[in-house]
């Protein structure tokens, strides 16, 4: 089979495989199926959370107590739609909040009260005491001085915190970091295979169909990448491999391009019979030197 033909055929069956990987119903593993339960739970819990903030009788709060509150609620109500919410990923098979977890996702309360300005709270907490349960903090004068001026009670904030009795447990990091997706595995197999392929053909033998298959993978596994940056370790780490991976195969087919593209360009020159002397091109070139560059132009001959 001629290498375009190789190019064409691999680039179309990594197209149709990224087609069906971004398409099909993801296949879940033990861990993503369990994540997703609990993101769900969450969510669930979140919204009877936003009923019953809405619904409180607040009229022995001040205007500005009462302000404050609207804006709390709006943004528990932004924080449950975003979906990203603590792992347990320290204790395994204990039910443990994390006001703040390792890789820096904040809890509902620790979120509320960052995003209000007051970050050293959170610091002070997730660094003193960052499994306490929010009724475990009313002694933290901080704590209470924010809550009484966003309108909120200590029984509200308690409320607010997911009950951790009986739920599910993520596991711990190692478990999570070696965990990576099916799909996602044979999808990454396909889109770096052939972006590999194609960095090949544009590195030895460039080509105007070998560059633009270079683009067209390199594009696909740098989308693919990004698009489970935000995943679990496992995923996420073969997600930033596709992405270089993909990167090098568009810069690959860039060169492709522009070599096809550079090899028309070239002139032309008449032989020439002095001292056994044959001249077979002449071509622009860019000279970059150390104080100055300059455009000349390459010359090639054969003795």
């Amino acid at each position: 089979m001629k290498p375009v033909s190789v190019i064409l055929v691999a680039t179309a069956s990594t197209l149709v495989l990224s087609a069906a990987g971004w398409r099909g119903d993801r296949v879940l593993g033990p861990h993503d199926a369990l994540v997703r339960r609990e993101v769900a739970r969450l969510r669930a819990h979140f919204d009877s959370v936003d009923v019953e903030l809405r619904m409180r009788d607040v009229s022995h709060l001040s205007a500005e107590q009462r302000a404050n509150r609207v804006t709390l609620i709006g943004w528990l109500r932004e924080y449950r739609e975003a979906g990203r919410f603590p792992l347990n990923d320290k204790f395994a098979g204990q039910f443990v909040p994390f006001f703040r977890d390792s890789r820096g996702t904040l809890c509902a309360m620790a979120y509320l009260v960052d995003r209000s300005g007051r970050s050293d709270v959170v610091d002070h907490i997730a660094r003193t005491r960052n499994n306490a349960l929010i009724r475990e903090l009313t002694d933290d004068p901080r704590l209470v001085a924010w809550l009484d001026a966003s309108g909120l009670s200590v029984s509200e904030a308690a409320r607010i915190q997911p009950a951790y009795e009986g739920c599910c447990v993520i596991g711990d990091r190692s478990a999570i970091r070696n965990q990576v997706s099916g799909d996602y595995a044979l999808l990454s197999i396909a889109l770096s295979g052939s972006s590999l392929g194609t960095l090949g053909f544009n590195l030895f033998a460039p080509g105007r169909v070998s560059g633009a298959a270079g683009l067209l993978t390199g594009a696909a596994s740098i989308i693919a990448g990004a698009a489970r940056m935000g995943d679990i370790d496992g995923d996420r780490r073969v997600a930033r491999a596709n992405a270089g991976i993909g990167t090098l195969a568009v810069i690959g087919g860039l060169r492709g391009v522009f070599a096809q593209r550079a090899s028309r360009d070239r002139v032309p020159v008449e032989a020439s019979s002095d001292k056994g002397v044959k001249v077979t091109s002449l071509s622009p070139d860019l000279i970059v030197g150390p104080n100055a560059t300059r455009v000349g132009l390459r010359l090639r001959a054969e003795f």
